[in-house]
């Protein structure tokens, strides 16, 4: 069995969604292809690369090649999704910059003491009351600041609904919201939010991000965590979510901006903690006795073994195979 330098945010998250793809994907000795970039994730990593590279240009204002728009979508979508998803990014990134969503991004980036970090992976060990010895992660923020008052801040984007057939609602809290006009609370906060000064930020004072998300406050967490904020202090989150109604690809933009609460942290890290440890131990399948662990980790290694002798062709009934025996 492999032993992993680190866990993410994908990797914790998968533990926990089934327990057999993380064996599979980190433990094993021979893992399983790569699943396929679907479109929805492409257009997504394509819309990053747009407004990736438009916000260095504005702050660095000089050419990195690791910037420019072809690099990031190269690196981040597929070869056979390119096409598609590079028209598919235009489409959302211009979106974003109509309604408003992205000028107000910049004139939060302007309240940074600094040019804001992106494109870059951050690795180490956190620890915390509840585990001394700490966990190995690593991650790789979308974009991380400070605001000239000292207060850190973690952004992403998430772009959803856009290849869906049916209307996609913007999560709750969102601090304000962008967006085509025959929209019903275009240019508004949310009915539930109370806007609140934090550090130079207006934020949403009234909803924590595990409250409206708990997988982006897991993965936001991890990210502070990595960038030096202990785990449960405060620290800024924002989360700009890009909104699909099809047919028509009419777009509203939610901007969530509010914090992790200190309790969700501690308990997440401690969720973390203990995959980290059951990594260490050796039983990955808690629900079994530790025989029956290592007889399950036996038996997937066989299936893999017996796909890899039949030429690894169907990949889609390897992982039905697999999938379909997760109790988690």
């Amino acid at each position: 069995m492999r032993t992993p330098k680190y866990l993410s945010p994908t990797s914790v998250a998968l533990f926990y969604r089934s327990p057999e793809e993380f064996y599979l994907k980190y433990l094993a000795d021979q893992s399983p292809p790569r699943m396929p970039q679907t479109p929805p994730m492409a257009v997504g990593s394509a819309f990053d690369a747009f407004v990736k590279s438009y916000i260095y240009e504005k702050f660095y204002g000089k050419k990195d090649p690791a910037f420019e728009l072809t690099t990031i979508l190269e690196k981040q979508v597929d070869p056979q999704n390119r096409d598609e998803a590079f028209a598919a990014g235009q489409y959302c990134f211009e979106c974003y910059k109509k309604y408003g969503a992205l000028s107000d991004l910049m004139l939060e980036l302007d309240a940074a003491s600094d040019a804001p970090r992106m494109e870059f992976t951050v690795e180490g060990r956190v620890s915390h009351d509840t585990c001394i010895e700490g966990v190995v992660l690593s991650g790789k923020p979308d974009i991380y600041f400070k605001t000239k008052d000292g207060a850190a801040a973690v952004f992403d984007w998430k772009v959803n609904g856009y290849y869906s057939n049916s209307n996609t609602s913007p999560a709750k809290g969102y601090l304000r919201l962008r967006g085509d006009p025959s929209y019903r609370g275009v240019n508004q906060s949310h009915k539930d939010a109370m806007p609140m000064m934090m550090n130079g930020l207006l934020i949403n004072a009234a909803h924590h991000l595990e409250q409206v998300n708990d997988e982006w406050a897991n993965q936001v967490a991890i990210y502070g965590w990595l960038l030096g904020i202990p785990v449960g202090e405060d620290f800024i989150v924002g989360i700009d979510q890009l909104v699909f109604n099809n047919p028509g690809k009419k777009c509203r933009v939610a901007a969530h901006r509010c914090r992790v609460s200190s309790a969700y942290q501690k308990q997440w890290f401690s969720q973390v903690a203990w995959v980290w440890n059951v990594i260490a131990s050796g039983h990955i399948f808690r629900e079994m006795t530790l025989e029956e662990s290592k007889a399950r980790q036996n038996m997937l290694d066989h299936q893999f073994a017996a796909y890899n002798e039949a030429g690894g062709k169907n990949e889609e009934w390897y992982r039905q195979q697999t999938r379909q025996h997760s109790n988690f």
